[in-house]
């Protein structure tokens, strides 16, 4: 059975959900035409910076609802994410797409690879409303619990 959360974790939580909400929103407001992306590295560099802030964000409020559920203590970010698929705060299908989203943020902090920076684009464009659909699930998550 899960506890009801505490208050000073649902403050922090709402905190982390609101910061989140503004990243989001700064996302859609700089996202660029394709063009400029593609051609203006300073304008891309601060997208790229926005979607690691948001990935480390998500983990945040995966590792406060882990902590405040006493959840076993997973091992790295995507694991957070299973974390919440297996105890239904997420569902599995978005689960996936936020594990994708930490993965890609691990590739541009650590720069395993080259990024194609078309498909890069293409994905944020076409999968950027998974973030806001993140945040509905934990906040009607929390609103339930």
């Amino acid at each position: 059975m899960i506890k009801k959360i505490r208050l000073p974790a649902e403050g922090r939580i709402a905190d982390k959900l609101d910061e989140l909400t503004r990243y989001y929103d700064e996302l859609l407001e700089d996202l660029p035409t394709k063009d400029d992306f593609e051609e203006k590295r300073v304008l891309r560099r601060s997208i790229e910076k926005t979607l690691e802030l948001i990935a480390d964000t998500i983990t945040d409020i995966a590792l406060i609802l882990i902590s405040e559920f006493g959840f076993e203590k997973p091992l790295d970010a995507r694991e957070a994410i299973d974390a919440l698929v297996v105890h239904k705060i997420l569902t599995k299908q978005l689960g996936e797409k936020i594990k994708d989203l930490i993965s890609f943020r691990n590739l541009l902090v650590h720069r395993y690879g080259k990024i194609d920076v078309e498909r890069e684009y293409e994905t944020i464009q076409e999968d950027h409303g998974d973030i806001q659909e993140f945040i509905k699930e934990i906040d009607t998550h929390l609103k339930s619990a």
